[in-house]
């Protein structure tokens, strides 16, 4: 009895010793609210009758602008949908995942084309559960009509082995080795070497291209799966080798200038990323994807490098910064605090967070098309900027429920 009665003082002490623990507290977070604000705003007032989202918006009256009048399809909002989808999550609300839902029917349903050279299509399965009376196989553009062949071939693979998984057909992954086994070819007139001094986009191309090879392959069998992956890793040690002085320039090497110059990228500029070039967030972005993916130290080496970068850098006053750079940068240093626990790296995500909540959200819900303007426009990355605002919400908060979009399609 005795033995008894001390263990049962011995619960109740710890028991209320444990009471006594105080509850760490939930660390703050800003930026959900105002990511709501956002979508609500595009959901319930920035679509046309047809439920189609607008690609340009006067902020304050939600007035249709006429800037951006043709040419935009559901993938210049993918970033948006991808969100809505996550928003859906969050809030269980299905209004998020009706209006998304919309748009990728406009998608499937062949109303625009499976490549589109912006991004390549990441919501593939979402199209075949929404549209199961899609039959047919995708409409994929012939290669000889498409303007940049590595990187464009890469988003016709990805698309191409999503659809393979639906409806297998052999030819196809024989066609695709045949294709890289023309990609490899030096001789071929189709491409150039990735060189130094070489066609600059052919740096950043292949890299993209590598990142598809490597998703593809996932979707195929032996033996094109394995070849896919080894022509991505030939891609990877191409491009980790190049001398990318990120604590010296800032920048990762694009090619030569000549007389011993070389071309890099720029922390801040150019405004329009996703068509004017390439940022040093926008492609640290590509390898923290790599090395998430391939485990490869050498991209995790260049992320951190990356986001070093940016540590003690903001826009100066001339440079007319769009939101997705900033999205960009924010993800950057969030992809650094996840691979090392360094505290230093998820302030520093807050801290330029916060700067593009002043800056691009200060009128209305919808964020500025870039600091020195005052409209909304899909083209200059909005949707990149909320996505990286609930990547950071959700790790603060330690939310692991809700997965998130990695933030890494814009190339």
């Amino acid at each position: 009895m005795k033995a008894i009665a001390t263990f049962a003082f011995v619960l109740f002490a710890l028991g209320s010793f444990a009471a006594d623990i105080p509850k760490a507290p939930v660390p703050p977070s800003p930026y959900l609210p105002i990511i709501y604000k956002y979508a609500d705003a595009l959901v319930d007032r920035g679509r046309d009758t047809n439920g189609v989202f607008h690609s340009a918006l006067n902020r304050v009256t939600m007035v249709p602008l006429a800037l951006r009048t043709s040419g935009v399809t559901p993938n210049d909002h993918q970033n948006l949908l991808r969100l809505l989808y996550t928003l859906t999550e969050l809030s269980t609300k299905p209004k998020y995942r009706e209006a998304a839902d919309a748009e990728v029917r406009r998608f499937i349903k062949n109303e625009y084309a499976p490549h589109l050279s912006s991004r390549p299509w990441m919501l593939w399965e979402r199209c075949f559960a929404v549209a199961p009376e899609q039959g047919q196989r995708l409409a994929l553009p012939p290669l000889h009509s498409i303007t940049d062949i590595r990187r464009d071939s890469g988003f016709i693979i990805r698309a191409g082995a999503a659809d393979y998984q639906r409806t297998p057909h052999e030819s196809w992954p024989v066609g695709i080795d045949r294709l890289l086994d023309t990609l490899e070819d030096p001789a071929s007139p189709t491409t150039e070497p990735t060189r130094l001094g070489g066609d600059s986009s052919n740096v950043f191309s292949d890299l993209s291209l590598a990142m598809d090879c490597d998703a593809a392959s996932r979707l195929v069998p032996e033996p094109h799966a394995s070849k896919w992956r080894k022509f991505a890793e030939k891609k990877d040690g191409v491009f980790c080798s190049l001398p990318h002085d990120l604590k010296t320039t800032g920048g990762f090497i694009t090619g030569d200038l000549g007389v011993g110059a070389q071309r890099q990228t720029s922390l801040w500029t150019p405004l329009l990323g996703r068509y004017r070039g390439h940022t040093t967030a926008q492609v640290a972005m590509m390898c923290v994807s790599r090395y998430e993916n391939t485990g490869n130290v050498a991209y995790r080496n260049l992320v951190h490098a990356a986001a070093d970068a940016y540590f003690k850098s903001m826009p100066m006053p001339e440079d007319d910064v769009g939101p997705m750079t900033f999205g960009h940068a924010i993800s950057l240093q969030v992809a650094a605090w996840r691979s090392t626990a360094q505290q230093k790296y998820l302030d520093r995500a807050r801290e330029l967070a916060d700067f593009a909540v002043k800056h691009f959200f200060d009128e209305g819900p919808l964020p500025r098309a870039s600091l020195k303007s005052t409209h909304y426009d899909v083209g200059t990355g909005a949707d990149t900027l909320a996505l990286g605002l609930v990547e950071l919400h959700l790790h603060i908060l330690g939310i692991t429920a809700v997965r998130y979009p990695p933030n890494t399609i814009d190339r």
